[in-house]
């Protein structure tokens, strides 16, 4: 069977699970692409490197479907090297140099990559429209050229194969790779492809009340609010559902009570079906729920309100009044109307955060990239349902 994979070669020191699970999903942002699988596994016969093996998880994607996404992802502009590198940065180890190879033996595909901040240089050979191709490219050239093979006619399939093989060796992108990491890294890849140590989340946000704690925090930074600041009792349950964990984490880390923004409102919101102006609920609209017999579809449902959607101020007005509701996961977000109609809202619990923080910053280009990755991610999944 003929062996095909992308993969992301990196040092683990300089690259931690963290930036592989958001740089993936800021690269993947604008694809459909609903369960992409991410394994690690450690390169034998390359000291200090490991490979994170994309593919995209796709039960019906043919062979030649699935090679076509590998390309065309990892030559786009916001690839996952050039995301990986970006989170990376951002978790606070700048300077890491990653590397990546597309491959294929289906159809001849062979395309290296070395990437850091400073820029990028890539080595490939491909099948082309009119033959066999190989090219160097960087930021500031791109040479494309044809391979010759000169065979007698009567040559034997072997010889052709043999002939070919050393005309594009040199232009190879595994061959440029084991220049750059001083080892044979197409046996090393292909070995960990069919062995890996684990699986690394597509993720933009971390769930889990640590992480929300962590995303509520960075809000409180981004408005200069305190942490905490006039939090209430733990919140009760509703209609007989208990508030997730995740949302009290976030009721003990949000800022309720700041002297210059009594309102707390944010407006113009737009990211998945969460459109117009959010206000966080307080106690007393939560009690208010408890009371309204109109959520009892809801409760149904086990679903626990933590936010009030009013229309935009630029239009809408009362008809786009609902209420944003926390699933029993803790994560994924519901917008429900009346009480009874619930609709998948688009982003998780800790997007909706990140983006809110991401809203009220000047923002770097690397994080102009997930803001953008966030908002296309919660508009697929709110289109889905």
């Amino acid at each position: 069977m003929a062996t095909s994979f992308a993969a992301l070669i990196f040092r683990p020191a300089e690259i931690p699970d963290r930036a592989l699970s958001q740089g993936f999903a800021v690269a993947l942002g604008g694809w459909d692409v609903a369960s992409p699988r991410l394994l690690v596994a450690a390169l034998p016969g390359v000291p200090g490197y490991s490979a994170a093996y994309y593919s995209s998880g796709e039960p019906s994607a043919g062979a030649g479907e699935e090679l076509d996404h590998l390309i065309e992802l990892f030559e786009d502009e916001l690839s996952p090297p050039v995301a990986v590198l970006d989170a990376a940065a951002e978790l606070g180890r700048p300077g890491a140099t990653v590397f990546a190879l597309v491959y294929s033996e289906e159809i001849l595909h062979d395309d290296g990559w070395r990437l850091e901040a400073s820029g990028f240089l890539r080595y490939f050979v491909r099948e082309g429209e009119e033959g066999l191709e190989a090219g160097v490219e960087t930021p500031d050239r791109s040479d494309l050229v044809e391979i010759a093979v000169d065979l007698p006619e009567s040559a034997a399939e072997q010889e052709e194969r043999e002939a070919i093989d050393r005309a594009i060796r040199p232009h190879r992108g595994s061959t440029f790779l084991a220049d750059e990491l001083g080892a044979p890294v197409l046996g090393a890849l292909v070995a960990g492809l069919f062995a890996p140590e684990r699986r690394v989340e597509v993720r933009l946000v971390e769930p889990g009340p640590a992480s929300i704690a962590a995303e509520v925090a960075r809000l409180n930074r981004v408005l200069r609010r305190e942490d905490g600041r006039g939090a209430p009792a733990p919140p009760a349950p509703v209609r007989g559902v208990a508030p997730p964990a995740t949302y009290e984490a976030f009721v003990r880390a949000y800022d309720w009570a700041d002297p210059a923004d009594p309102e707390d409102l944010y407006r113009e919101l737009a990211i998945g079906a969460i459109e117009g102006t959010l206000r966080f609920l307080r106690e007393g609209e939560r009690r208010g729920h408890e009371r309204d017999p109109a959520w009892e579809a809801a409760a149904g449902r086990a679903l626990y309100p933590i936010a009030r959607l009013l229309g935009s101020s630029l239009g809408g007005g009362a008809a786009q009044r609902a209420t944003i509701a926390l699933g029993p996961d803790g994560e994924r977000l519901w917008i429900v109307r009346d009480g009874a109609s619930a609709a998948p809202a688009g982003p998780t619990f800790g997007e909706l955060l990140r983006y809110l923080s991401l809203g009220w910053s000047r923002r770097t280009d690397a994080e102009e990239d997930l803001i953008g990755a966030l908002m296309l991610r919660a508009r697929l999944r709110s289109l889905a349902g």
